[in-house]
């Protein structure tokens, strides 16, 4: 049988199944037992979805950081801290990530640490609040949706309801998926190019977009673990739709993630792609295909013979906490194989003595979320489309309540 680089098969060589690859069995077939055999596990579980779907990003660089402290913003509210990642292997004029921290003003008083929620925006830090202490960065004024350039300052603000996450006792992170990838469409933009040279994988499975935010992301929390204002070990980190593909490929892969809360994610994220009746891969990859390895369109019309599915990279979460949310009203996102693969990922949790789902899923609306209600896996899902909203952050804040020490 050929085989590629890494040993493992072609995609028109992969054994087709219906049903969804088995988690808690070994390649070979053996069965998946103990905390031990999950390390094994989970570490072929990564290598496939590098390989087939995300690409193979390059390890943790060595950085370099720059902060920049504005006490008061927000009228009052928060201490700014502005900094920027570098990476020191890469020239000067490479790209580089501006991370927005907004720190609440009576933690950082008190010399008290806050836990943080690490947010992948697409219009520019300065689209998230009205504030004018942030910084309108360069790749904001060139990427930021815009025609004439930057997005308005504060377009986001009812988006990522900064003020209310602060008012919760966390802290908020965010960086503008620019720095890192444009999602041109165009391979020889942002960082991807300075490290494609150095990639694992064989040819047709290096890293795509998806994958290159998501170590954006990873660089983030390279960044704030060191800050004293942070838990460094309650780092939760969001994406809506693409950014909540990525979100969840950031959390699967860096155990140093605390909570990982991909929203409205869809294929791709946390939609199964086995009997989606609503965006399949072929329809991903014909709009986007810079998102993915290129091994991934092979599997357009045999999605039987992809060897992992979404509820596989979820799996990679466990046993830490994640909270899958979703719009009633989303379909093409598609929630119910969102929840399908909820509940196909469930016994990795069980399996390594934390709870599963808790109460029966999905959670609606106003619907309690508890330690009462929820373990540490739970979808939840609301009456709105493609949106991202104030009740959607409290439903995750309150699920981070749960599994945190406390804000």
């Amino acid at each position: 049988m050929s085989r590629d680089a890494d040993g493992l098969a072609p995609p028109s060589r992969c054994r087709p199944t219906d049903e969804l690859p088995p988690l808690l069995e070994f390649r070979d077939g053996s069965p998946v037992e103990s905390t031990a055999d999950w390390r094994e596990r989970r570490d072929e579980l990564r290598e496939l979805l590098r390989h087939y779907v995300y690409g193979y990003a390059p390890e943790a660089p060595e950085i370099e950081t720059t902060s920049e402290r504005t006490a008061g913003v927000l009228d009052g509210a928060a201490t700014l801290v502005e900094t920027e990642i570098a990476f020191a292997a890469l020239p000067p004029d490479a790209p580089s990530i501006t991370m927005a921290t907004f720190l609440p003003s009576d933690a950082v008083d008190d010399d008290r640490s806050v836990p943080v929620l690490l947010g992948l925006n697409w219009g520019g830090n300065h689209a998230a609040v009205e504030d004018p202490a942030v910084t309108i960065t360069d790749a904001a004024r060139e990427h930021g949706g815009r025609e004439d350039g930057a997005a308005e300052r504060g377009v986001a603000a009812d988006y990522w309801c900064v003020e209310h996450v602060l008012s919760r006792g966390y802290g908020f992170a965010t960086y503008h998926l620019a720095d890192v990838d444009p999602d041109d469409g165009d391979p020889a933009t942002g960082v991807r190019p300075y490290y494609d040279d150095d990639l694992p994988g064989p040819l047709g499975t290096e890293w795509g977009t998806l994958a290159a935010w998501a170590w954006g992301l990873q660089r983030c929390v390279d960044a704030l673990r060191p800050m004293e204002a942070v838990r460094a070990d309650e780092i939760a980190v969001l994406g809506h739709s693409r950014c909540g593909k990525a979100a969840l490929l950031a959390g699967a892969t860096d155990e140093r993630i605390g909570l990982v809360a991909p929203h409205q994610s869809g294929t791709g994220g946390m939609a199964l792609d086995r009997d989606n009746d609503q965006e399949g891969i072929g329809d991903i990859i014909g709009t986007f295909p810079q998102w993915f390895a290129d091994t991934y369109a092979a599997f357009d019309g045999q999605v039987d013979r992809l060897p992992v599915d979404s509820h596989s990279l979820a799996a990679l979460v466990a046993p830490r906490p994640l909270i899958d949310t979703a719009g009633a009203r989303d379909y093409w996102t598609n929630p119910g194989r969102a929840l399908d693969a909820v509940r196909a990922a469930e016994p990795v949790w069980e399996l390594l003595g934390a709870e599963g789902v808790g109460d029966d899923l999905p959670l609606y609306g106003d619907d309690e979320i508890s330690e009462e209600t929820v373990g540490s896996l739970c979808h939840y899902r609301r009456e709105t489309a493609h949106t991202l909203d104030e009740g959607y952050l409290d439903a995750i804040l309150d699920f981070a309540d749960v599994h945190f020490d406390g804000a």
